[in-house]
């Protein structure tokens, strides 16, 4: 309202409680804000913000769209996987308006990651709406990880995924990401759906190929720009000193957790 007096504001949570603390709050911050009292009067209609719930067939448009995400962590630090209408059949509709009544841009505010929600393909498409947009919130890009099932490609790339479960790591073959296949990639110990590293294995073609480097770097690029921390092992330093390769890749993943 101070800053950007021209655009026209909507304030939405996901439920009745927040959306009437939200109000409340608002109604006394506006009592100390010359600025806010004249972007309300200058709209001269007791809504010159909207605040409200989501819903279905709600189309009130405005350029500038406040997500209070709502949900989040308990103070003992779990997420409850009960994200109230949203877990119901139509909750995917409700929230495909929300997303959608912005002219300009969304502002999400959130204490939940999308790693935080465990969606499953049995899960409502209202709760993998959900995670899939915090996604994007977060990296700006409509891609999410997908698991093939597949086992890895070589007995190179087993050796490397045996390695790093014997020292305690979580490891999963093949994810798919923007079309490609990351060879191997280290979960998050305290976020199952979100992953720290993902791991290439390449052979000797690799060394010699030039076309084949050239696409590996663009791959690297497009995963990196994706938000993935990539780490490339070659075949011929593995099987010379395995033990080296599997520090620098375990110093890595610890080097992630920390930071």
């Amino acid at each position: 309202m101070e800053r950007q007096p021209t655009e026209s504001l909507g304030v939405v949570a996901m439920n009745a409680p927040q959306r009437e603390l939200i109000e409340d709050l608002l109604h006394t911050a506006v009592k100390r804000s010359d600025p806010a009292q004249r972007f309300i009067d200058a709209r001269r209609r007791p809504r010159a913000v909207l605040r409200e719930e989501p819903r279905e067939r709600a189309r009130d448009e405005r350029d500038v769209i406040y997500i209070s995400n709502t949900y989040g962590r308990s103070p003992g630090g779990q997420v409850y996987q009960r994200f109230g209408p949203i877990n119901g059949p139509t909750g995917h509709r409700r929230l495909n308006v929300l997303f959608t009544r912005a002219r300009h841009r969304v502002v999400l505010f959130s204490s939940m990651l999308a790693e935080d929600i465990l969606a499953q393909p049995s899960s409502s498409w209202g709760v993998r709406a959900l995670k899939g947009y915090l996604h994007y919130a977060q990296t700006g890009v409509l891609e999410t990880a997908s698991f093939s099932g597949k086992e890895p490609d070589s007995d190179f790339e087993l050796e490397v995924a045996h390695a790093l479960r014997d020292r305690g790591y979580d490891v999963v073959a093949q994810v798919g990401i923007a079309g490609y296949f990351i060879d191997l990639a280290v979960r998050h110990p305290r976020k199952p759906d979100a992953f720290l590293l993902g791991i290439e294995c390449d052979g000797m073609t690799y060394h010699s190929g030039l076309s084949a480097r050239d696409r590996d770097r663009l791959r690297q690029q497009v995963l990196e720009g994706l938000g993935w921390n990539i780490h490339r092992i070659w075949s011929t330093d593995w099987f010379k000193q395995p033990r080296i390769e599997l520090d620098r890749v375990v110093a890595q993943v610890e080097q992630l957790l920390r930071g």
